[in-house]
């Protein structure tokens, strides 16, 4: 009698570690997802600091240019927009977003080299949305001699290097904030 009630028992006690086992495993991989869970919402409250989810009003993406630039010390820093283009995502249509993507070209001059690679960096730092750079050009313009020091100490300094910066311009916005063109490109709902 007492030999199937040990038997009995020492299953039901089997059992029921194997099941604690599996809730401390459970436990576990809960926390890890916690952990990137919340690495993801940091990720994500970056992404919307810097102004990811917009619709890329080109009037402050204008202004934030124009401020970089003269931040960085360019001399000159000329802009130009490129139309907007809707890119095809499942996962974002299934969300009512669409991701759109500008192409930008921005032609620089400077007295320094220096200046130019700031403005690049303070561009993929603090320029709203994502930046993917697709082409990038400098040149020097003139060769550092006394009459050149001149010009740089007066009021009008002449540029050493000129330089072409290409990249497009990467945000998600919500479908009802934008409307497609008939040429492929976008029109801001505001």
């Amino acid at each position: 009698v007492l030999i199937p009630a040990h038997e009995q028992s020492t299953q039901e006690l089997d059992t029921t570690k194997a099941a604690v086992s599996q809730k401390y495993a459970d436990v576990t991989r809960m926390k890890e997802e916690y952990v990137l869970l919340q690495s993801q919402l940091r990720a994500f409250k970056e992404l919307e600091a810097r102004g990811f989810f917009n619709d890329q009003d080109r009037s402050p993406a204008i202004d934030s240019l124009e401020r970089l630039s003269e931040t960085a010390g360019l001399l000159k820093a000329n802009l130009k927009f490129g139309a907007g283009v809707l890119m095809k995502d499942p996962k974002v249509t299934e969300a009512k977003q669409v991701i759109l993507r500008s192409p930008v070209t921005v032609d620089m001059e400077s007295i320094d080299d220096v200046d130019v690679y700031t403005f690049i960096k303070f561009v993929e730092e603090k320029f709203p949305g994502a930046i993917d750079i697709s082409a990038f050009k400098l040149e020097r313009k003139d060769i550092f001699k006394i009459d050149v020091l001149k010009t740089i100490s007066g009021t009008s300094p002449s540029p050493l290097v000129s330089a072409e910066l290409r990249f497009d311009w990467v945000t998600m916005a919500p479908e009802n904030s934008v409307a497609p063109l008939e040429n492929g490109g976008v029109k801001n709902g505001n």
